[in-house]
């Protein structure tokens, strides 16, 4: 059932880009009652990208070749 409704989805634009203006509507619709919500995503996204691009996380984390905990065998 799921499936059947992705599917439409994704073949119908007009579906589709009414769902893209639906999200940031009810975003703000719902930040109405709790305004932390407008603010959290937005420094949340920042913050993390400003930790990525000063190295403080890594993007992705190489596992080493002797690492005894991904020892599978």
């Amino acid at each position: 059932m799921l499936g059947l409704i992705v599917a439409r989805v994704r073949e119908d634009r007009l579906l589709r880009w009414s769902a893209y203006a639906t999200v940031p509507i009810l975003w703000f619709a719902i930040a109405l009652f709790n305004p932390l919500l407008l603010v959290v995503p937005p420094l949340a996204t920042l913050a993390l990208w400003a930790a990525m691009r000063y190295g403080v996380v890594a993007r992705e984390d190489p596992v080493e070749v002797n690492d005894p905990d991904f020892d599978f065998d």
